[in-house]
C-alpha cells in the first residue's frame, strides 16, 4: 500500500509541476516586475500551498514507509 500511495503522490506532484511551472514562472516574472495583480497574486499563493501539502504527504508516506519497513 506504501509503495502505491508513493507512487500517487509522486504523480500528482509531477502533475501540479509539469501543468502548472509555465504559470508560476509567468507569475514569477509578474511579481519581479511589480504587476502582479491580487488575484494572481492570490492565485500563486494557492498554488504554493499546493506544491507544499504534496510535498508534506509525500515525505510523511515516506517516514511511514520508512518506520514499517523497519519493523
Amino acid at each position: 500500500m506504501e509503495k502505491q500511495t508513493l507512487a500517487l503522490l509522486n504523480s500528482a506532484l509531477d502533475a501540479v509541476r509539469r501543468d502548472l511551472t509555465p504559470r508560476v514562472e509567468e507569475l514569477t516574472q509578474k511579481s519581479t516586475a511589480g504587476t502582479l495583480a491580487p488575484e494572481e497574486f492570490a492565485e500563486y499563493g494557492e498554488i504554493v500551498r499546493l506544491n507544499d501539502n504534496l510535498s508534506l504527504l509525500k515525505l510523511q508516506a515516506e517516514d511511514l514507509s520508512a518506520v514499517r519497513a523497519a519493523s
